[in-house]
């Protein structure tokens, strides 16, 4: 039997052709990974976080799904809101989750040192695989960035069920994710505009097409109209658009 090549796609990052995971390796790697990976991810957590304002209310509670190392959380609780706000971040890794919770002892020690009442707000990161949730405590808001990709048509259902469940009536959910072209020629175009952002990143062609490979069989897109009916069909009736780079909504 052919034993699978072990693939490199970024510096410090390697898996197994056709199965990439968010495993210890990519946890340990994962915040300088994305940012050469991903266009305007951190513009795009700014955005994220500028939107919450409108959504954050006194006692309410945000959820950050698929957390990863909790750099999103990190940029909310910096946020001039109320103390009364609860923040949960989750994701299925224990080191994304370990690197997250470290991160924020660190920022309370900062914040202790600065006399900075922010370190009041109530912030906690849960390892949970969240298609095994059974139901969200009651939120204002849910933030997802990059997680659908990951998730088949029948998981993005189930999310988004217990994601509308669970929201306040006038909460949100804010979601980054990446989308197929409604035609194969522009989808050819704007993966090959992406292929050159991430040869300005750095990365060597094997590097890209190895990660490609690696995501055979974990990456699930749709057009933005399946994605919008699959909303409306959970009953989120009313969305937009708030960003957009070719593949990236």
């Amino acid at each position: 039997m052919k034993r699978k090549k072990k693939l490199s796609f970024s510096k410090g990052l390697t898996t197994i052709e056709g199965s990439w995971k968010f495993n210890d390796n990519v946890a340990l790697n994962f915040d300088e990974h994305v940012n050469q990976s991903i266009p305007h991810y951190k513009d795009i957590q700014k955005y994220v976080c500028s939107l919450s304002e409108w959504f954050l209310k006194e006692n309410s509670t945000i959820y950050d799904l698929g957390c990863s190392t909790g750099e999103t959380i990190k940029m909310l609780s910096n946020l001039s809101v109320s103390n009364k706000v609860k923040m949960i971040g989750i994701d299925s890794n224990k080191q994304m989750i370990k690197i997250a919770k470290s991160k924020l002892i660190l920022q309370k020690k900062l914040l202790k040192r600065q006399k900075d009442d922010l370190i009041k707000k109530q912030i906690e990161f849960q390892c949970k695989d969240l298609l095994k949730i059974n139901n969200f405590q009651k939120s204002n808001l849910f933030i997802s960035i990059l997680l659908f990709p990951f998730l088949n048509y029948e998981e993005r259902k189930k999310i988004l069920n217990k994601v509308y469940q669970a929201l306040e009536f006038g909460g949100a959910l804010i979601c980054v994710d990446k989308v197929r072209a409604k035609r194969s020629e522009f989808e050819d175009i704007f993966n090959q505009v992406y292929f050159d952002f991430k040869i300005k990143k750095k990365l060597s062609s094997n590097q890209i097409l190895s990660k490609s490979r690696s995501l055979r069989s974990s990456m699930h897109l749709f057009n933005q109209d399946e994605i919008n009916d699959l909303f409306h069909k959970n009953k989120f009736n009313k969305t937009e658009v708030f960003f957009r780079w070719f593949n990236f909504i």
